[in-house]
């Protein structure tokens, strides 16, 4: 679906943000480039809708080098969800989602219905299809932007650290959240953090980049942690200072999940109870 073919990416200064960079990306898989703070996640991602070209390399989707693309219909054609959300403030929830489905030529209503479609697919109430995006929460607002990025039925879907601004409750929950609604869309999802948590919840593919924009590593969750590279990852995944060390441990409660310090995290094949009438969802 996605392929990067020695890809590199120099700046004036001589800065390498990405170097001879080969990558595959599954059709209809979620991969995440994960890596702290300039190694190059972004750069890539944004190499596939032209938001920044490549120094040497091409980038291929479904097999056409996006560099002989109008930048402007690729755009239109991939979904973007950055940080913060992005949305246009003087428009209403519905406007924002509704953007680009109109400028793709489509008709008013069904635009309209695109976008009525997608905030229910996103958990919001329709009522908040009025609103701006100032009367909205940040969870809310980020909500309207993964809707609008929906709303044209692209086939890739660019997520650039989208749910980094939010508190870590509501982090979870549009976590959550996309991980159903890729198992229903079954998108071509690139995925960027500097959270190894979120790139373990999220990821069928997890890319670790280090600075200079080289992967370091290109694995499934289970073969990440089960199997780490090299130094570089073990201790990105925490696993160096024994971070990742779980234990199962018999209480009176049932079997519960501790860290290396005892403090617990979780328990083992506990199903939730139901909440009983009256308390607060």
């Amino acid at each position: 679906m996605i392929d990067f073919q020695h890809v590199s990416k120099e700046y004036p200064d001589g800065t390498k943000a990405v170097n001879n960079v080969e990558l595959h990306l599954e059709k209809g898989a979620c991969t995440v480039l994960v890596g702290s703070s300039g190694c190059g996640k972004t750069t890539l991602l944004r190499m596939i809708n032209r938001m920044v070209d490549p120094t040497k390399g091409q980038v291929l989707v479904n097999g056409q080098d996006v560099a002989t693309a109008d930048p402007v219909k690729l755009r239109r054609d991939v979904g973007y969800v950055m940080q913060g959300s992005g949305l246009l403030p003087h428009r209403t929830v519905l406007q924002n989602i509704q953007t680009v489905p109109l400028l793709r030529g489509e008709p008013k209503d069904e635009a309209l219905r695109r976008a009525k479609l997608q905030m229910k697919n996103v958990g919001l109430d329709a009522s908040m299809g009025h609103r701006y995006p100032a009367q909205l929460s940040g969870g809310q607002q980020q909500r309207v932007g993964v809707a609008r990025a929906l709303a044209a039925d692209p086939d890739i879907l660019l997520m650039d650290e989208p749910f980094g601004a939010v508190d870590p409750l509501v982090r979870a929950e549009l976590q959550a959240e996309l991980a159903r609604l890729q198992a229903e869309l079954k998108k071509t999802i690139v995925f960027v953090t500097h959270d190894m948590d979120e790139a373990l919840a999220l990821g069928d593919r997890i890319v670790v980049l280090r600075a200079g924009g080289e992967i370091v590593q290109d694995a499934t969750p289970a073969e990440l942690v089960a199997n780490p590279a090299n130094d570089f990852v073990r201790t990105f995944l925490g696993m160096a200072d024994g971070r990742r060390t779980l234990e199962v441990r018999s209480t009176p409660e049932g079997q519960v999940v501790t860290d290396r310090f005892g403090r617990p995290l979780g328990v083992v094949g506990q199903q939730e109870k139901p909440m009983e009438p009256g308390l607060p969802a």
